[in-house]
């Protein structure tokens, strides 16, 4: 059982754009960064009230419904999701007792996207692989890759690195 990150962001360090929006990742969506067989092994994902607002809205704006269809999700969330997907609950105890909850799971889980969720596991030492892509774009501003943070730097180590298309790269950290 792994808790996994895997996560895109611009080579000026930021997930989104000022807007939240990540419509410049389109350009990009031709790569094979790994995702079909990335995603193939995850059973949970978990993620934010703003990243699973986005994702309804982008399925139901492609026409495609809910991306993680098949997958338990849970969504941290204080207010009630409302006529949530399949397989979609929310979570509302604190990060602590998520980890303990995923960790006694049987599966791999996936923190999707939200720098602070992210940045939680990571802190709390909860995270066993972060797979990062560094797209070729500078956006100049947005929502950056990891929140400012007064705690003291934390090593990741990193396992392997590649280049991929368009000028895309990814990197695996196992954090320290």
């Amino acid at each position: 059982m792994t808790i996994h990150g895997y996560m895109a962001a611009s080579l000026d360090g930021y997930i989104a754009d000022r807007d939240g929006g990540i419509g410049w990742l389109a350009p990009f969506d031709e790569v094979d960064a790994g995702y079909a067989g990335f995603i193939a092994g995850i059973d949970t994902v978990v993620m934010g009230r703003t990243t699973y607002d986005q994702v309804l809205l982008m399925g139901r704006e492609s026409g495609a419904g809910w991306f993680y269809g098949g997958k338990h999700a849970l969504i941290l969330s204080s207010r009630p999701l409302g006529d949530a997907p399949a397989g979609v609950s929310a979570w509302t105890d604190d990060v602590p007792r998520l980890i303990a909850h995923l960790r006694a799971r049987e599966g791999n889980s996936w923190i999707v996207g939200g720098a602070a969720l992210q940045a939680a596991f990571i802190e709390a030492g909860a995270l066993d692989r972060l797979d990062l892509f560094i797209i070729p774009v500078l956006l100049g501003d947005g929502v950056p890759l990891f929140p400012k943070s007064d705690r003291p730097p934390r090593s990741l180590a990193l396992e392997s690195s590649a280049a991929l298309g368009k000028g895309m790269v990814h990197l695996a950290y196992r954090p320290g």
